[in-house]
Formats: C-alpha cells, structure tokens, sequence
C-alpha cells in the first residue's frame, strides 16, 4: 500500500523540483542512513512534509520518515551546507552528501562536500547561526 498524504502549497523550505515538487530529485531521505549512499525513490512511496513531496525505495524507509520525518529530513532544507555556513542558499545534489553528527548535510559539489569533511562541526556551527536569517527569506 502507497505511503501519500495531502498537501497545500510547495514550500521553499525545501529544495524541490518546481515542476514536480519532489524534494531531493525524488532521492529517499532514509536511505542516506540505512544504505549509506543516494538511492532513488519511487512513486508507490511517497509521502508529503511541510510543502514537498518525499519519495522512498521502499515501504520500510516510507514508513520510518512518516513515523519521524525530523530525523531524516537534511539539514538546512537540503541547501548546500558550505553556501548556507557562508550566509547564502544554494541547491544542492543530493548524490553530494556526508552524514554528520546524526543529520545529512548535501553540497553543491565535490569539493564543497571536501571542504565541509575538512571542518564539520566549524561548518555545522556556522550555517546553524545563519540559518534561520536564511529560513526567513523562504516561502513557508
């Protein structure tokens, strides 16, 4: 049985497709923790939070983040972590992650992924305080 909820309006709190509305280029949020690597969702699984649609590989992960969406959702919106540490939004690719301190950050690119596994928790600490000012300037 499908995993899908209702939703309103596409939020910007998440990076989405404008077209679709698929966070994550439809990647599985879940799988970034029990596969270790970026693994495609399927429509059968899916679910809608707070304005995105989230896909998933399989009932299981569909079921987990339903259960608890906060653990899986990435940091920052899944915004670059290493732009939002430097007070700006960028989209990220979500085959361009690290998982750090139980949250999965995603970068733009390769080397924003290296910079950010050179200083994690100094990069963390400064996209935390730029965050909200950022989460702001988004449509809710």
């Amino acid at each position: 049985m499908p995993a899908t909820r209702a939703v309103g309006a596409i939020s910007d709190r998440y990076v989405h497709d404008a077209y679709t509305g698929l966070a994550l280029g439809g990647y599985d949020p879940v799988a970034y923790f029990v596969d270790g690597k970026a693994v495609r969702g399927v429509r059968e699984f899916e679910a809608v939070y707070d304005g995105a649609y989230w896909r998933f590989s399989n009932a299981g992960n569909a079921a987990a983040f339903i259960d608890a969406p906060k653990v899986y959702v990435p940091a920052y919106g899944g915004y670059n972590t290493v732009a939002v540490a430097g007070g700006r939004l960028e989209a990220s690719d979500p085959t361009l992650f690290a998982v750090h301190a139980n949250r999965v950050h995603l970068f733009a690119t390769a080397a924003d992924r290296e910079t950010f596994l050179k200083d994690p928790a100094g990069y963390t600490a400064l996209a935390e305080a730029r965050w909200p000012g950022l989460l702001d300037t988004l449509s809710r």
